[in-house]
């Protein structure tokens, strides 16, 4: 299952701006549409739009937040951090990356959220991460 567009859609496009793999497609005014071959589920579209059309995988209707810097944001616990980079390979925006901090013995990698413009609270750096080390977080 996937998420889906009701009938509500007006035709806005927003959703189709920020899916990252251009899962959504429509015609300005018309009632768009997701291709469930190629969304995955990241729910990015059910928090950006204004109209209320879109349904979450379970067919419960996604609420919409309203201002995009309320989005939930990965925090990296540094202390739990194995620096695998799965939260960087699990990222469908890539706006997660390592930074190599110089240590006195060794060089050690941290993840940081390189580009907290392109993250769209999709949770799956939080999910894969086999450590437990990154919490979703709507506080800076």
């Amino acid at each position: 299952m996937t998420y889906e567009i009701t009938n509500r859609c007006v035709g806005c496009g927003v959703c189709k701006r920020i899916c990252p793999v251009d899962a959504i497609s429509g015609k300005r005014k018309k009632q768009h549409r997701i291709d469930p071959d190629v969304c995955i589920a990241c729910g990015a579209c059910g928090r950006i739009c204004p109209h209320a059309s879109i349904n979450d995988p379970q067919g419960v209707l996604c609420e919409r937040i309203r201002i995009r810097s309320r989005w939930p944001r990965p925090v990296f616990d540094l202390n739990l951090c194995i620096a695998c980079t799965i939260c960087v390979e699990a990222c469908p925006t890539a706006c997660i990356d390592l930074a190599m901090d110089r240590g006195t013995r060794e060089t050690l990698r941290r993840p940081f959220l390189k580009n907290e413009r392109h993250c769209i609270a999709c949770t799956f750096c939080q999910q894969d991460c086999p450590v437990d080390a990154i919490v979703m977080s709507d506080t800076k």
